[in-house]
């Protein structure tokens, strides 16, 4: 620090004295142009060189680099960008596998519950409509045997009628609930799909938000960039997320 001062005030010193000079230099006549001893000056103008800080000369040496520390560092600028721009992208692209591969589970699933909905279903009607060849058959004999007795003919011919009135309505109980089984396993199954596609869909709506806030952060990360005045570059990638 004391090298310094003493620099500065050789500085100061120097310039002092040839303010003087020229002050007290012979003029010429009928002209505004003087006389100075040129070894003297010369002599002061050398001193004043070696006085002056060594910052001064580098700091002309890096305004005379200018362009090239400019250049270099729109170059190192536009690298961080590319390099944010590829890893946005291949986030973005795994996030679209993992959202297509969940939605391919799903469907897959669906379509599993789907079936074992359909061959239940089926079993249930079989079962059903099994049930009902069985009971009018019953009937049916009930009735042949208590027909072919003559002396019950009207009672027989009576409780053959209700006996087969009770199988029909058995059966079309039986039908009735083996449809609203049916009806209530598939209402479950595309519950249960609408489900699992909500959760994706919110998952992938996480992933894409990551996403844009991991750009945030690469964009904040960048070193600001001197250059020289003028209108503020159009960024595309600096304009807000669509949706």
């Amino acid at each position: 620090m004391a090298t310094d001062g003493g620099r500065f005030y050789r500085v100061f010193e120097n310039l002092d004295e040839l303010v003087s000079v020229v002050e007290t230099a012979r003029g010429v006549l009928v002209s505004g142009s003087c006389v100075v001893p040129r070894g003297h000056v010369l002599d002061l103008l050398d001193d004043l060189r070696e006085a002056l800080p060594a910052e001064m000369e580098e700091a002309h040496a890096i305004l005379e680099q200018r362009t090239d520390i400019l250049v270099t560092a729109e170059d190192a600028a536009r690298r961080m960008v590319e390099e944010a721009r590829a890893e946005a992208a291949k986030v973005r692209a795994e996030a679209q596998d993992e959202a297509e591969q969940g939605l391919a589970l799903a469907r897959g699933q669906a379509e599993s519950m789907l079936a074992a909905a359909r061959t239940e279903s089926q079993a249930l009607a079989q079962q059903g409509r099994a049930d009902f060849e069985r009971a009018v058959t019953a009937g049916q004999r009930e009735h042949d045997r208590l027909v072919s007795e003559m002396d019950v003919h009207q009672s027989a011919h009576s409780e053959a009628e209700r006996l087969l009135a009770d199988s029909s309505h058995r059966a079309a109980a039986t039908l009735a609930e083996a449809s609203a089984r049916a009806d209530r396993v598939s209402a479950e199954a595309d519950e249960y799909v609408e489900g699992k596609l909500a959760e994706f869909a919110a998952t992938l709506t996480r992933t894409l938000r990551s996403v844009e806030a991991g750009r945030g952060k690469l964009r904040e990360r960048q070193p600001p960039v001197a250059r020289e005045p003028g209108p503020e570059p159009y960024d595309q990638d600096s304009q807000p997320y669509p949706g």
